[in-house]
């Protein structure tokens, strides 16, 4: 059985096992205080914060407002019931007890901390800011107001600001995690990775269970092997790529990269699944298949005839490719957001592509056109090599990626008359 603790000095002794995370002793050692005294305000209290690091909140919220049925005035009562209320997911409730401690005592540094940790979490990290500003003006070494302030600071990509906080917050708490956890982050952000290792495994030898130091740890050694730092790599290549894109300042080079990379993965990918389509259906056009079909043998060779036929479909489909970059452009211009490019490009290289083999289809079943495709075939090239020089040249804004979407649009309608006609006759 565990010793009773002086009149003087149980409350000391229930801080120190709340804050070792033992609630189930400072619970007992709360009861027998109450057990002696039911009207101790601050022992019903600190009973609810007991019951509420044992995730007990029913209990805790009823031993926190017997606290305030004693005493309306506590802002004590008021804190521990906005923490139960945040783990009980009634952020209505929560800001109201915030509100209500906050206003009977606004300076308190332990009261702004949480403040600034909750609008934090509401994407305000401005507003955090201010609150663990005032926090630390009570108390420079509150440990939750150093940290709220560096992460806010984080939040706004103050970064010369922050590395100061984080010195503050590191010589104030050198023991607490959370303070290594967020100098591991910090030399993450800026490629020190032998730093960002030895602060994360520092971390984990004070708060063995910490899940976002394991995670840290690991990445900081993968980013030490030549694997993760090809990716790294990569990864800057592809944010200064998207970077470079953004309107209203777009720069030449990288939409020369974006364009090195988008089209010839769309070219790569459409006569890759052109070639599967054709393979489908070049088989129907073979003699010997022709034969058992009971169809006479073409008057052509087999070569010929397939060129032909085909031909203009491979120009069909390399004016739907030059379609494609005067499009995207107007779409920036009409302030389109740039997370839809990705879903978007892919459902219309889809479309493209299906459209394409339904032509195909169509091809398989007309006569062999009498006219040469060839023509067709370098013109739509060289209207795909103008589609992606408009596009790409700045110096052809604002009118040329609209007329050259424009004439591939006409060119596209005629070719799919022509076509249409085909088919008919």
């Amino acid at each position: 059985m565990m010793p009773h603790p002086t009149e003087a000095r149980w409350q000391d002794a229930v801080q120190n096992l709340l804050a070792v995370q033992r609630p189930q002793q400072a619970e007992q050692v709360v009861r027998q205080q109450l057990a002696r005294n039911p009207r101790e305000v601050l022992g019903y209290v600190l009973l609810g914060f007991a019951l509420y690091q044992q995730t007990r909140i029913e209990e805790a919220r009823a031993s926190v407002r017997e606290a305030l049925a004693l005493n309306p005035a506590a802002s004590e009562a008021f804190y521990v019931l906005c923490l139960i209320e945040n783990v009980a997911g009634q952020p209505a409730a929560r800001a109201a007890a915030l509100t209500e401690a906050l206003r009977l005592q606004p300076y308190n540094p332990k009261y702004l901390g949480v403040q600034a940790r909750f609008l934090l979490h509401q994407g305000e990290p401005a507003a955090s800011l201010v609150a663990a500003e005032r926090g630390l003006a009570q108390n420079p070494t509150h440990a939750e107001c150093l940290t709220a302030r560096a992460n806010a600071l984080h939040a706004q990509q103050r970064w010369p600001e922050l590395a100061e906080a984080l010195h503050q917050l590191r010589a104030a708490h050198p023991t607490l995690p959370i303070a290594h956890q967020l100098l591991g982050r910090e030399a993450l952000r800026q490629e020190q990775f032998v730093a960002a290792q030895a602060h994360f495994q520092e971390v984990l030898r004070l708060s063995p269970n910490n899940s976002v130091a394991l995670a840290g740890a690991s990445q900081a050694i993968r980013r030490q092997l030549w694997p993760g730092r090809a990716e790294l790599a990569f990864d800057r290549y592809m944010t200064s790529i998207t970077e470079g894109m953004k309107f209203p300042r777009p720069q030449l080079k990288a939409w020369g990269h974006f364009l090195l990379i988008i089209i010839p993965l769309s070219l790569f990918c459409i006569p890759v699944l052109l070639a599967l389509a054709f393979e489908k259906l070049y088989w129907r056009l073979h003699p010997d298949v022709r034969r058992l079909r009971n169809r006479p043998d073409a008057a052509i060779s087999y070569a010929h005839q397939t060129f032909y036929r085909y031909g203009t479909v491979s120009a069909l489909a390399l004016l739907l490719v030059a379609w494609l970059p005067g499009f995207v452009w107007l779409l920036l211009k009409l302030g389109f957001p740039e997370s839809s490019l990705g879903p978007g490009l892919t459902g219309g290289l889809t479309v493209i592509v299906m459209s394409i083999i339904s032509v195909i289809k169509s091809a398989t079943d007309m006569p062999v056109p009498e006219k040469s495709p060839l023509s067709w075939l370098l013109l739509a090239a060289l209207v795909l090599a103008a589609s992606l020089t408009t596009a790409c040249w700045p110096a052809t804004w604002p009118y040329g990626p609209p007329l050259s979407l424009l004439l591939v649009s006409s060119l596209l309608y005629s070719r799919f008359r022509a076509l249409q006609a085909n088919k008919t006759d």
